[in-house]
């Protein structure tokens, strides 16, 4: 890997590593979002460094290309936030609905009463 990229891996990787820590300490953003970016910054800066990783792990695995490897890790790990987002989702959804019914039930109670008065 030339120099020149693995200086602009490193410094995009560092610098959307200090971007998303700072997103966590104002509060924008939770801890359990932040740790997907966290890691993901930290394996680009570690394979900015050592490139010599990407280059075993491909030939271990028989992938030709290196860079093909890490496109398909990045793949993965990009398909498996987006799983486990859609799962969060789908609790808060569910959640939602509750809490809904819940306040539904309540005003009707509460209105029932009224009537009764």
């Amino acid at each position: 890997m030339p120099a020149a990229l693995r200086i602009l891996l490193m410094v995009s990787s560092a610098g959307s590593l200090i971007f998303v820590i700072r997103a966590l300490k104002k509060a924008r953003v939770q801890l359990y979002d932040t740790m997907f970016w966290i890691i993901l910054a930290l394996m680009c800066v570690v394979l900015s460094i050592w490139p010599q990783i990407a280059i075993s792990l491909a030939d271990l695995i028989g992938v030709q290309s290196p860079v093909n490897l890490v496109y398909l890790v990045i793949i993965f790990f990009l398909l498996l936030h987006c799983f486990t987002q859609a799962l969060r989702f789908s609790r808060l959804e569910a959640q939602f609905k509750l809490y809904v019914g819940e306040e539904a039930l309540k005003k009707l109670e509460s209105g029932a009463k009224e009537e009764e008065t």
